[in-house]
């Protein structure tokens, strides 16, 4: 502590800590790296340049890639690296986490849009090939990556739902075969399998049972058929029957009335014999 006040107050030299390495600069020119203790130096002509170079923890932003066969992963991982060379690290780069942040992220988004569904699940495959992406810049901008890995490596949730249905659709497929190798009719092995309730029947796989089943189910067709056009006919006699009763039931009311009231039919000759007159 109070070497870092004397070093504020005076300028003349510079503390390094341990895990820190020192770039010394005069008159603007990067000449060497210094190690950890106490380093002299010309105040405005010379500048000492302080970073950490012990292993250091790179955090990603978390990122939604989509694969080859269009489904959507969240994705979050993290780097562990160490500066090797300081000089590379401060002159070849501007901002170096900042830099290897968009470096790792773009490598990363590289190798995972390139699975699949199948694929996906092969981290340790995609580690290399992200690792294998960034080896120029390792050597560029003097790092080293000791360690990269997922943090979490998981489908978005209409992705999750895609699996799943497919995960059951394989199984159910997988039901099915084996129920049918066990000799179960196909009606019924789709009934065990889905839990739906059907009406169920022999195999037609038997010899001759198919023709069987299309004469019977012709002669149920004849037999409906007759049954419709009978009940045509009673309908249509009904209505006949229905119409004549009616006609009857009119005749006898008019015999009715005339039989009542005989006067005013003889009344009706004498007038129309008057007008004839």
């Amino acid at each position: 502590m109070i070497l870092e006040l004397l070093s504020g107050v005076t300028g003349i030299f510079v503390v390094v800590y341990d895990g820190q390495h020192g770039l010394k600069f005069t008159l603007g020119r990067a000449k060497r790296v210094v190690g950890p203790g106490v380093h002299f130096k010309w105040p405005i002509v010379q500048r000492i340049r302080v970073e950490e170079t012990k292993h250091t923890t790179l955090d990603l932003e978390p990122q939604v890639i989509q694969l080859s066969d269009d489904l959507v992963y969240e994705v979050d991982a993290k780097v562990l690296y160490q500066i090797t060379n300081l000089h590379k690290a401060l002159i070849e780069v501007d901002e170096l986490v900042t830099a290897m942040q968009n470096r790792v992220v773009l490598a990363i988004q590289r190798v995972v849009s390139a699975q699949t569904r199948a694929t996906i699940t092969d981290t340790q495959a995609m580690v290399a090939s992200i690792l294998a992406d960034l080896a120029p810049m390792e050597e560029q901008w003097g790092v080293r990556i000791l360690q990269l890995g997922f943090s979490n490596l998981s489908p978005s949730p209409a992705t999750l739902e895609i699996t799943q249905l497919d995960l059951l659709a394989r199984e159910r497929q997988s039901l099915f075969d084996e129920l049918c190798d066990d000799g179960v009719p196909d009606d019924v092995a789709i009934a065990l399998v889905t839990g739906a309730v059907v009406a169920t029947h022999p195999s037609v796989r038997e010899p001759g049972l198919r023709d069987e089943r299309r004469a019977l189910s012709a002669t149920e067709k004849a037999a409906a058929e007759e049954y419709r056009q009978r009940e045509a006919e009673r309908r249509r006699a009904a209505r006949e029957q229905r119409r004549k009763n009616s006609f009857d039931a009119a005749r006898d009311d008019e015999e009715e009335k005339e039989t009542k009231d005989p006067g005013d039919g003889e009344s009706r000759e004498r007038g129309e014999g008057g007008a004839k007159s």
